[in-house]
């Protein structure tokens, strides 16, 4: 009789794993269960290629303002185009917030005579939601109570946020010498003073 009860019991209990052991794609999918499918799908999505030049026409614009802003010492405009979690890295290496940048702004020991941008090359990524931007900029003024008068090379950090499209970060490094100028004396003819 135990015997029977045993068998029994152990039915019932293999009967019940086999029957919740179906094959689970087929069943998410029979249900209507895709939400995982989806969300996979939207994370493997990139912009079409128009897009991402419309994109980078217009972060170019944005570049090129922010430096016709910049150069008129405009707060304002400033505090709309960055992140509230900005970091700027100067050419001599400080690093400043946001609220620290704009606090130099505001008293006068950060103000530009001069800012531009040349030579913008944006990469998009493939979301369309972010963008790094490398440039060279001619500058001239004073940058955290420090004169300035430098072409450099910046990399800016670009999110598309709620509010558009906002500077999450800045870096800017000296160029200390073209690649033209580089080029020039590498390629420079020997000259041979013996003949």
């Amino acid at each position: 009789m135990k015997h029977l009860i045993l068998a029994t019991v152990l039915s019932l209990v293999t009967a019940f794993l086999v029957s919740g052991c179906g094959a689970p794609a087929a069943n998410n999918a029979a249900s209507g269960n895709s939400a995982n499918k989806s969300a996979n799908n939207a994370n493997t999505a990139t912009v079409p290629a128009a897009d991402s030049a419309a994109i980078a026409a217009d972060l170019k614009k944005m570049v090129t303002d922010y430096a016709a802003s910049t150069a008129k010492n405009d707060v304002a405009a400033y505090d709309k185009t960055t992140t509230d979690n900005f970091m700027f890295v100067s050419n001599d290496g400080s690093v400043q917030t946001k609220a620290e940048r704009i606090s130099t702004m505001r008293s006068g020991a950060t103000k530009y005579e001069t800012l531009t941008y040349d030579d913008i090359d944006v990469r998009v990524n493939p979301e369309g939601n972010g963008a790094v931007v490398i440039a060279k900029a001619t500058v001239k003024g004073t940058n955290n109570s420090k004169p300035v008068d430098a072409t450099v090379r910046v990399t800016q950090v670009w999110s598309k946020t709620k509010d558009g499209w906002k500077m999450a970060s800045l870096h800017a490094t000296n160029i200390t010498a073209s690649s033209d100028d580089k080029k020039t004396e590498e390629n420079k003819p020997e000259t041979n003073v013996n003949k």
